[in-house]
């Protein structure tokens, strides 16, 4: 079956609406017109009736012995000069005295309801005797002295000509409401096609087929969505969404964002017209990671789609990440490490000394392996042993003096905090440690993780340069950085894992040289 278009329904809607209207309106202007016609034809027939009973002619006449010579053409000359359908003079008899038919003289009157003009009194009704239907006005005539009632005049309009008149009348009305609805049309035709423009020329079917397919995208995807207008009220979430942050999408839309979301930057993103990526907020117990994208709509923004997800999937798949990494960093320094060893041993093999060549290779190994075993045993996290074995390995590489304090150790994390993140903040603090001493001639980093009570300290000593006043006003801000080639990301992603657990971070010049950072993450 053919289905009718949006813009035909809307055009037949508009136009079939307006018709009615101006039907309805007709109706009521003519029945309007005709009413107020009828009347002004009544009151012009009393007038006229009350003229014709008032006649001191009309009067004498009807006493006479041959009434109807007089009133005759009488009547007949009102009738004309007022235009009126009839003026019939009658006695108290009923009998006619005039009549515009004048073979209807000297006859009774047809069988009408004239009870109140028989006892003096004057009306307007209507009715359909002898002549056609018609407005009429009855009143009684009196002798000149005004104490005896001696007949009547009944002077009528036919309806034919009160419709006629109230056509008349009508007609200026007609043209005007066939104007408008000629206009209703036009209109429209234009307004069904700006509605099928507002919505891109689809049907509505087809814009509920849309809406079913994007709630189904919206339900596979396997992140949470929510969709907000630019005063930050919820217009829409998934279920991955509310089954995060522990809502019902029933609950939620139509609510302020800031009640889920406290942490987000929207301000930013609708205000600015600015997508903010990979954003860290703690929500409940958990802490996630969202995309917060404006909506544009005409070059304006309207809202904006938060995407976000679980940190702790996403970690778990960094943290394989990053430990291929971190395996293949140790694996690259021992590789070069081992190397150089190697020629000390070939070249003790070449020299002939055999004896010194075994002593070196069994020297290397064992202490290798103790600073292996050693780790193992006072760090349990696999991947922040890993990370500092690794680094051992590197520094030794790099011929920097890189010492772990004897009370050193890690047996669990701090709260809201994985191993992803506490390897950040040692990888990036050694990092930056290894930048300050690239050019110092006595190269010595120091790294000491201790529990204190309810706190984990993390603390790196390095020798290089003190930092000045003005660089450590700065040195936490988001792409800041001494160092050429540098992102200046390090200390701020620090920064941004100690926001959300009310860590602190914080540094200072040491006396004979050097810089200590140290971080406090509570448990």
């Amino acid at each position: 079956m053919h289905k009718r278009s949006l813009q035909y329904k809307v055009m037949v809607l508009n136009i079939s609406m307006i018709f009615m209207l101006l039907l309805v309106v007709s109706v009521l202007i003519v029945s309007i017109i005709d009413r107020q016609v009828q009347e002004d034809m009544g009151e012009q027939a009393m007038i006229i009736g009350r003229i014709v009973a008032q006649s001191p002619a009309v009067q004498q006449a009807i006493l006479s012995e041959n009434p109807s010579q007089v009133l005759q053409p009488l009547s007949e000359n009102w009738r004309i000069s007022s235009e009126a359908a009839f003026i019939i003079v009658a006695n108290m008899d009923q009998v006619r005295l005039s009549h515009p038919i004048p073979s209807n003289v000297g006859t009774h009157l047809a069988d009408l309801y004239r009870e109140p003009v028989l006892r003096g009194e004057e009306y307007i009704y209507i009715a359909q005797g002898s002549l056609p239907s018609s407005i009429r006005a009855n009143v009684p005539i009196y002798n000149e002295t005004g104490d005896k009632q001696i007949g009547f005049v009944s002077v009528g309009y036919y309806l034919t000509n009160v419709y006629k008149d109230a056509f008349v009348k009508f007609t200026p009305i007609l043209y005007l409401f066939l104007v408008a609805i000629v206009i209703s049309v036009f209109g429209s035709v234009l307004i069904a096609r700006n509605i099928k423009k507002s919505i891109f020329g689809l049907e509505p079917y087809e814009i509920a087929t849309i809406v079913k397919e994007k709630q189904a995208t919206l339900e596979a995807i396997r992140e949470g969505v929510i969709s907000v207008d630019k005063n930050g009220s919820i217009r829409l979430l998934n279920s991955e969404a509310a089954a995060l942050l522990g809502i019902t999408p029933e609950v939620a839309c139509g609510s302020h964002i800031d009640t889920i979301l406290p942490q987000n930057r929207l301000d930013i993103v609708i205000n600015n017209d600015q997508s903010v990526y990979d954003e860290e907020q703690r929500v409940n117990d958990i802490i996630i990671f969202s995309n917060s994208v404006p909506i544009t709509v005409d070059n304006k923004v309207v809202g904006a789609v938060i995407s976000f997800r679980d940190r702790t999937e996403i970690h778990r798949l960094a943290e394989e990440l990053t430990g291929v990494h971190g395996f293949v960093d140790v694996l690259r320094a021992q590789a070069h490490e081992f190397k150089n060893k190697l020629h000390t041993i070939a070249g003790l093999i070449q020299l002939q000394r055999y004896e010194e060549a075994v002593d070196f290779v069994v020297d290397s190994g064992l202490e290798r392996q103790d600073v292996v075993d050693w780790l193992s045993r006072r760090i349990e996290d696999p991947t922040v042993c890993g990370l500092l074995i690794g680094k051992v390995s590197h520094m030794r590489e790099l011929g920097i003096d890189f010492n772990i304090t004897p009370d050193t150790a890690l047996t669990n994390l701090p709260a809201n905090m994985n191993s992803g993140d506490i390897a950040l903040i040692i990888g990036n603090f050694l990092q930056n440690a290894i930048d300050a001493v690239a050019e110092a001639k006595d190269k010595r980093i120091e790294f000491s993780m201790v529990r204190l009570v309810n706190t984990l300290e993390i603390r790196v000593q390095n020798s290089g340069q003190h930092i000045s006043e003005e660089v450590a006003m700065h040195i936490y801000h988001r792409g800041f950085t001494t160092k050429q080639g540098n992102s200046g990301l390090g200390l701020a992603l620090i920064l941004d894992k100690l926001k959300l657990v009310s860590g602190e971070i914080f540094h200072r010049n040491l006396p004979e040289g050097g810089v200590e950072f140290t971080v406090w993450l509570p448990y």
